[in-house]
């Protein structure tokens, strides 16, 4: 019995001595003066994957952990920077006075305005509407953070095309037009094979296409993007997507259709797992 009664002892010691721990929300943890944060943009990962990066301090002695939900909105400092909705919630956890950065998913609400840099700030705003926030918890159980999840988010914050939810994976695109459509109570979008902007399998224009090649080598699988970027970092097209690319050298040939595309300046971009490797600058040349 009294072997027994140390050892309840020794239990209630341990459970005593353990720091209790709170979990707020970004928001609430603002307002109560709990943390400082501040955000700024991710220039090595697309406006759709990681846009964000957020470098948090618990301003207390106290063991905290930080929920930032799906559906949380940050504001550009600038008018000219796309806001970011975020679409994968994160529970952070910080010792006491503990500071650290965290990169998070999200993606842009502002289809004409440009994508941020290092250099771009971002403050809190306000959860996404109802039909928004459902949307991005569908990207979030989907892993759906890509060119299609960004288009469908356009969809509801721009006044996107619905037909226009469009990329390298005909499925996945099919899947989200009907979401949005029925989140909007919107007909299905009939689908037009004459359009090169929404049909990925339609051949490019043989008279004025830009087209090139490039190599790369990874060391394990790998999710890659091939991708057509505009002078504001947005993309425009999708060029090639495989989530899980097999190690070892692979070579990639793009195209795309200058007669659509005519803008000076692209960038083709590969990004493997979420960051861009290789940005390559086009400044096609036409007759």
């Amino acid at each position: 019995m009294r072997l027994f009664l140390l050892f309840l002892s020794f239990i209630f010691l341990i459970s005593a001595n353990k720091p209790p721990i709170s979990t707020y929300d970004i928001k609430t943890a603002v307002e109560k003066n709990i943390i400082h944060f501040k955000a700024i943009g991710n220039p090595v990962s697309p406006h759709y994957y990681q846009p964000i990066s957020i470098k948090i301090t618990n301003k207390t002695n106290k063991y905290i952990v930080l929920k930032i939900p799906n559906g949380q909105r940050f504001v550009s400092d600038s008018t000219e920077i796309q806001d970011i909705i975020i679409t994968r919630e994160d529970m952070i956890a910080l010792r006491p006075f503990q500071s650290l950065e965290k990169k998070l998913f999200g993606m842009c609400i502002q289809e004409n305005n440009a994508a941020s840099s290092e250099r771009d700030t971002f403050h809190l705003g306000e959860m996404a509407s109802e039909n928004l926030v459902k949307l991005t918890s569908e990207i979030e159980k989907n892993n759906s953070f890509n060119t299609i999840g960004q288009y469908a988010v356009w969809s509801l914050t721009d006044k996107y095309p619905i037909e226009k939810i469009d990329g390298f994976d005909e499925t996945n695109s099919h899947y989200y037009q009907k979401y949005v459509s029925d989140l909007l109570g919107l007909p299905y979008p009939e689908l037009k094979p004459s359009k090169y902007k929404t049909y990925y399998q339609k051949t490019i224009s043989k008279h004025s296409s830009l087209v090139g090649k490039f190599k790369y080598n990874i060391h394990k699988n790998s999710n890659i993007t091939m991708g057509l970027f505009n002078e504001q970092n947005i993309i425009v097209r999708e060029l090639y997507n495989n989530p899980n690319q097999e190690a070892g050298e692979h070579e990639f040939k793009y195209a795309f259709d200058m007669e659509t595309y005519n803008d000076p300046v692209y960038y083709i971009r590969l990004i493997i797992n979420g960051e861009v490797m290789v940005n390559l600058k086009m400044e096609p040349r036409r007759s």
